[in-house]
């Protein structure tokens, strides 16, 4: 599970198709490269990835991962810079949700704003049936990053992204019509599954 709290980011190297799958390899830190081992759990981009393979190629460090298909490896075509969060440990101090690194699914960024304080509002488009649980407050798991909801209308989220954010994030270097992942707070999706499961009896009840 993760938490969204990101520490670092790493660069897509090569993306390409082979016999089984896609093929990602990621250029990261140093850092990360020696203490995380094979078969150890990354969230890239807020998807959950198994580290496959390492590899130190021209003093580059090298994570390779697999995708299963082009539908999940489409969005690392569009990117450079992606966001990496570790596995939470056994031991390690947690703050705010946790997160299970499988997207919901995917948000359009539709608009973005700059403040003078060097915050930026981002509104992102999501048409999912799961909006309709979300209210202001609530957090939300965007590309990987955690992010409280300040402001919600029919299909649009909006955001804020502080300059802390935008210096350990990709989120920053997103352009209109970009798209994110979205993860939102697993208890709220298990609370969502339920009401429908009891909404749809209900129904078939009084067919």
């Amino acid at each position: 599970m993760f938490t969204g709290l990101i520490k670092e980011t790493g660069i897509v190297s090569k993306l390409e198709q082979i016999p089984s799958g896609i093929e990602l390899i990621i250029n990261t830190s140093e850092k990360l490269y020696s203490e995380i081992d094979i078969k150890s759990t990354i969230a890239v981009n807020g998807r959950a990835l198994t580290i496959l393979e390492k590899e130190n190629l021209g003093g580059k460090n090298r994570l390779k991962f697999y995708l299963s298909s082009w539908e999940k490896a489409k969005q690392y075509q569009q990117v450079r810079q992606v966001n990496l969060e570790r596995a939470i440990r056994f031991g390690e101090e947690i703050s705010g949700c946790l997160f299970y690194g499988i997207p919901c699914g995917q948000c359009k960024l539709i608009s973005r704003e700059e403040s003078p304080e060097g915050i930026v509002k981002i509104k992102a488009e999501w048409n999912n049936s799961l909006l309709t649980y979300l209210d202001i407050k609530d957090q939300v798991y965007l590309d990987g990053v955690l992010l409280q909801i300040k402001d919600i209308n029919q299909s649009l989220i909006c955001v804020e992204l502080y300059p802390e954010t935008l210096q350990k994030t990709n989120l920053g270097d997103n352009i209109i019509g970009s798209m994110f992942n979205i993860e939102i707070d697993p208890i709220i999706t298990k609370l969502s599954q339920i009401l429908e499961k009891k909404l749809g009896n209900i129904i078939l009840e009084k067919a």
